[in-house]
């Protein structure tokens, strides 16, 4: 089994309580999808191409049948196995156990993309079938205007100047997913100091096997671009603070994609004009935050303040690689650090893994076995639906602070379900928060001229 399968099988066997045979087993059940030609058919492909990082998908009746056929629209089903049907049109998306059908114009891509994560949850839950799992309820009537996208915003021009994207990950993967919909133009750097390691294929919607190896911000940007004719995706294979190093003025737009709390919390600290953040809680919430400096309400520093968790994980990464404490709050892997690893591990190239983020060896060993600890489900990625749910939002809450949107700064979601509008809160500051208690954080953001 491949590292990028093993992490599914890995999280679904933390969800459900079960052995990873067991996980892995439900993971290789046969998704068909059967949908009405046309416009719906191209449609059907986006969330292909979301549940086929999860479950193995298939456009075609298989010589060994299938476990589940998804039919959309109009279409007459191929198979005699569980089925669930759905269709889609401008106005939103309708998933449930009995033939459903709408008569409207094609949605907007935008649009498109987030049903595609909605139906891919629907689709995994009922071809898993299993009572461990986030429940999905069915049937489903998405109203795309919940998602709370400004009148007009989708045929406006987004100008991106001095913007960068934190992290290459799969929450990347999932805003360029949904924004290359968007009329973008300008300059996007892509910042991540890391490579591909197989297991992220699982659910970074960009990447294929031949990525391995490779600087994840060089493959996001190059993999990406041709679904951008007039935005520009560069790639910076360093840390954010080393990019943004000697800069006289912080910079404009910063979406943050990044695992860490201590991460988000250090660029809230770079004092960027517009900040996009989004996250996942294993397979269970998806969460969007935004502000624009100067700020009344949490700026990203409020949303995700230091937890006792954070040391505790800490701890378990320095125990399970066989390193000091203190050095794993480096966050890479160094020379000295990886000859450590090496001698707990004497499978471990050492110059293999100089550069590498101690989580992410974390999780590559945790995925592999190697490491059993408490702490190895905070290390687990989620399935691709989920870091997609989260990419889309982050396109959403662009258009929103882009363009003028009702001022709220906060969204939890649950991705096996519907995006509940009235869901959308104001979070205010926190008078412990590190960024807004600093007596100097205002004067600071006050010379800029914002």
């Amino acid at each position: 089994m491949s590292s990028a399968a093993q992490q599914n099988a890995m999280m679904l066997a933390s969800i459900l309580g079960v052995g990873e045979d067991e996980a892995a087993g439900r993971l290789t059940r046969v998704v068909l999808v059967t949908a009405e030609p046309g416009w719906k058919s191209t449609w059907a492909l986006e969330f292909v191409r979301v549940l086929g990082r999860t479950l193995h998908v298939a456009l075609d009746p298989q010589p060994s049948g299938c476990d589940l056929e998804i039919v959309i629209g109009s279409a007459d089903r191929r198979s005699n196995e569980p089925a669930i049907f759905a269709d889609i049109d401008a106005n939103g998306l309708v998933v449930g156990r009995e033939p459903v059908l709408l008569t409207g114009f094609e949605p907007h891509g935008l649009y498109g993309a987030a049903a595609a994560c909605t139906i891919s949850a629907a689709a995994a839950y009922a071809a898993i079938g299993a009572a461990g799992l986030p429940h999905v309820r069915l049937p489903m009537k998405f109203s795309f205007a919940d998602l709370g996208v400004p009148a007009g915003a989708l045929e406006r021009t987004i100008v991106l100047d001095d913007a960068f994207v934190a992290g290459a990950g799969a929450v990347a993967h999932g805003f360029l997913f949904a924004a290359r919909h968007l009329n973008l133009r300008g300059d996007l750097t892509i910042v991540d100091p890391k490579a591909v390691k197989e297991g992220v294929l699982n659910r970074c919607l960009y990447l294929e096997a031949d990525d391995i190896g490779t600087d994840k911000a060089v493959a996001l940007a190059d993999r990406a671009q041709h679904d951008f004719a007039n935005l520009h995706l560069v790639s910076d294979v360093r840390d954010l603070r080393l990019t943004l190093k000697g800069r006289t003025r912080p910079p404009e737009t910063i979406f943050v994609t990044v695992d860490s709390r201590a991460t988000r919390r250090s660029i809230q600290n770079e004092f960027p004009h517009r900040m996009v953040d989004a996250s996942t809680t294993d397979v269970r919430e998806v969460v969007v935050h935004s502000n624009i400096l100067p700020t009344e309400h949490a700026c990203l520093a409020c949303i995700y303040p230091h937890v006792p968790e954070e040391h505790s994980r800490e701890r378990a990464i320095a125990a399970g690689l066989g390193v000091d404490l203190e050095v794993v709050r480096k966050g890479f892997i160094s020379a000295d650090a990886a000859r450590a690893i090496n001698e707990k591990y004497s499978q471990i190239e050492p110059s293999a893994i100089v550069g590498t983020a101690f989580d992410s060896l974390f999780r590559q060993l945790c995925a592999q076995q190697a490491l059993t600890t408490p702490e190895g489900r905070q290390v687990l990625a989620p399935f691709a639906f989920v870091s997609a749910w989260a990419g889309v939002l982050m396109a959403v809450e662009m258009l929103r602070i882009f363009n003028g949107g009702p001022r709220t700064n906060y969204w939890r979601i649950d991705p096996w379900n519907l995006p509940v509008a009235r869901g959308r809160v104001i979070r205010e500051k926190l008078s412990s928060c590190q960024f807004c208690s600093n007596p100097q954080t205002n004067d600071i953001i006050q010379s800029f001229g914002w």
